[in-house]
């Protein structure tokens, strides 16, 4: 008898087209299931989506980060880190299944899928746990999904229990307007870590969030208004002064 065959981790591609591009002398390659999306259109042209955002992050942050990407959706932001930036590690949590097959492709067809903690695909993160959740997914726009609770498949789980004091040196959350509940449920890592964060709010959650930053030390340092609804902000930690000897 042969010998059985070795079981292997595989990347299944959805049915897609992929596009090659060189951005910064670097190729990029990035899959296309649905050249209507909002974020699919630019990739479609060889771009990355929102490269504005996208610079603020580069400032921020350095190489060899830890990098939590809270909504990572189908790797915009993901594949911009971990082949432009240099992290070292992704974390990444992404509840919608459609989106996380084409992160999945994206991540393999760069060559990242290595670096990065997938464990968490599949879940949403808020500050209570909570199964029987459900996608609501605009056809034209995967990253405006939301989670709806209607008996369905998905679960969200609390930051911190996921994490469980992991090192987290920089924080991306785009979770459409789920933002507050997702600071509140990761209240222990920031607290040890104190990561950079780059964060998209909702209109109706500026106050709350405001008041986020204000209670936990945190200094807004650049924010960028893309759409009327939200706007994206770049906080740190606040340098404490140093005390008089």
């Amino acid at each position: 008898m042969g010998k059985r065959p070795v079981n292997k981790t595989s990347t299944m591609t959805p049915e897609c087209r992929v596009v090659r591009a060189e951005i910064w002398r670097e190729p990029v390659f990035f899959t296309i299931t649905n050249p209507r999306d909002t974020i699919q259109k630019h990739h479609a042209r060889g771009n990355f989506y929102e490269p504005e955002e996208l610079e603020i992050i580069r400032r921020w942050c350095p190489p060899d980060s830890v990098y939590c990407d809270i909504g990572a959706n189908i790797g915009n932001h993901a594949v911009f880190a971990l082949k432009f930036l240099r992290v070292k590690r992704l974390i990444a949590f992404e509840p919608n299944p459609v989106a996380i097959e084409v992160l999945q492709s994206n991540l393999a067809l760069n060559g990242v899928t290595g670096l990065c903690d997938l464990r968490f695909l599949g879940k949403g993160l808020s500050d209570h746990a909570a199964e029987g959740l459900s996608m609501q997914v605009p056809d034209k726009n995967l990253g405006a999904g939301k989670m709806v609770a209607d008996g369905g498949q998905l679960e969200v789980i609390v930051g911190d229990v996921a994490l469980d004091g992991a090192q987290v040196d920089f924080m991306k959350i785009d979770v459409e307007g789920m933002e507050l509940a997702v600071l509140s449920g990761l209240s222990q890592t920031i607290a040890t870590w104190k990561p950079t964060i780059f964060i998209e709010v909702d209109r109706q959650n500026y106050e709350g969030f405001f008041a986020w930053c204000k209670a936990n030390a945190y200094e807004i340092k650049e924010r960028f208004k893309r759409y009327p609804v939200n706007e994206n902000f770049l906080v740190i930690p606040q340098v404490e002064p140093v005390a008089d000897v």
